[in-house]
């Protein structure tokens, strides 16, 4: 193994020596202090300024737009479906740890963390309590509004958190420092007013900022029309199929023999009650009916000719556009349109991939108020949030290609072709993949 690993290695003559690259630090009196840029309306767009310089949300106004979005959340099958499967796709298990500080310190942190938990979110009649009903809400309101946010109160002495308030994201508008850049969260009152919140207490998480505008964006605003048109449809559908299942009714009534003698008034009487009772029948008729007629009445169903609509055909399509707006995979609404197994598992790691960074915002606000807490305790230890990882579907594939990897590593090591510490440095790097 050795003869032939050096072998391969030296086919290739050595590549030269690279040039390394000079360089010099500048000195820190050379980095200004202040913002050189100016700013612009016009080069602001997505953050135009009102008259009190309050920057406007893009597009429609957030007061209008969320109610229009939680009906959608509350009453679309698809929509719903969609949240449901974000809000607990992000919600792993959750833990937190302590760093800093002694044993006891630590120990008397968890006390106190404890305690925090059952008055977070206390409310007269609430059963469900704590940072992870706070989180739940978190991501709730991101994947539906865009934003979260939220106000600490603390207790009359200022020695703890007392409780954390939610508060409408709908409300909440920004004023900019034209100086230093730097966002005011202001709310909007009903009669028009601003209340300029304080940021030490005030917590905001907008989804997708776009760097111009502290505002996030839902990804929900992608399906107004979709879902107009999917309703649309299966309201069609639903009359079209109700349609078919009373399908046209052609009679064909052949004109009775006269009866000899019978006079003429007679005989056209005797018709016109025989097409009254037929009628008659007709109006009553129900679904799961059979009709009993006279001999000379011949009774056929008819329905359309030509081209008949695919109902399944254009309910698939405007739900591959709804399921593209939730961006989520069509088995995680209960859809499967032949994706293979490689495929799925492309698609369930793309989907925890984008679960682990909307976790983020929600871990630094639990580590916000754990922190601020133990602070206010006067005590040195440090939170750090945890949302455990998501399942792998290929644990078993990567488990054995991390092993053959490891065995290679180990393997060069033995041969003297890489050191310990790059054998290291590889395999910490790939442990963070498993």
């Amino acid at each position: 193994m050795r003869t032939f690993l050096k072998k391969w290695f030296d086919r290739n003559p050595p590549a030269p020596t690279p040039r390394i690259r000079s360089f010099t630090w500048i000195p820190a009196t050379q980095y200004p202090t202040t913002t050189l840029s100016v700013l612009d309306r016009d080069s602001a767009p997505y953050s135009a300024e009102s008259e009190d310089g309050v920057l406007t949300p893009p597009g429609v106004d957030p007061r209008c737009l969320f109610p229009l979005l939680q009906y959608l959340r509350d009453s679309i099958p698809d929509v719903s479906a969609g949240i449901w499967a974000w809000a607990r796709l992000c919600s792993t298990p959750q833990s937190f740890s302590l760093t800093e500080g002694t044993e006891s310190q630590q120990r008397q942190s968890r006390q106190i963390l404890y305690a925090l938990d059952h008055r977070i979110l206390d409310g007269e009649g609430e059963r469900q309590r704590g940072i992870d009903a706070l989180v739940q809400a978190y991501f709730l309101s991101v994947f539906t509004y865009g934003a979260f946010c939220g106000e600490v109160v603390l207790s009359p002495g200022r020695d703890q958190i007392a409780r954390f308030v939610i508060i409408d994201p709908a409300t909440i508008r920004f004023k900019l420092d034209r100086d230093t850049r730097a966002y005011q969260p202001v709310q909007l009152q009903q009669d028009g007013s601003v209340i300029i919140l304080n940021p030490y207490s005030f917590f905001y998480h907008g989804l997708d900022t776009d760097g111009l505008s502290p505002y996030g964006r839902s990804p929900l605003l992608a399906l107004p029309l979709v879902v107009r048109l999917q309703q649309q449809l299966i309201q069609d559908m639903a009359r079209a199929q109700h349609n078919a299942g009373y399908p046209m009714i052609h009679f064909q009534i052949k004109q009775p023999d006269r009866v000899a003698s019978e006079p003429a008034q007679d005989y056209y009487s005797r018709l016109q009650k025989q097409m009254d009772w037929i009628k008659e029948e007709i109006a009553d008729k129900k679904a799961d009916s059979n009709m009993v007629t006279y001999d000379n009445v011949t009774i056929e169903y008819i329905g359309p000719g030509g081209h008949r609509e695919q109902w399944s055909e254009s309910i698939q399509a405007i739900t591959e556009q709804v399921i593209s707006a939730l961006h989520l995979a069509p088995f995680m609404l209960g859809r499967n349109w032949g994706t293979t197994q490689t495929w799925g598992t492309a698609q369930y790691q793309l989907l925890t991939n984008n679960a682990r960074t909307v976790q983020e915002g929600a871990k630094r606000l639990a580590e916000w108020l754990r922190n601020l807490e133990l602070a206010l305790h006067h005590l040195p230890c440090q939170v750090t949030h945890h949302f455990a990882p998501h399942h792998h579907i290929d644990i078993c594939d990567r488990t054995q290609a991390f092993q053959t990897l490891a065995n290679t590593l180990i393997q060069l090591k033995n041969e003297n072709l890489l050191d310990e510490q790059a054998v290291k440095q590889r395999i910490n790097t790939f442990l963070g993949f498993l």
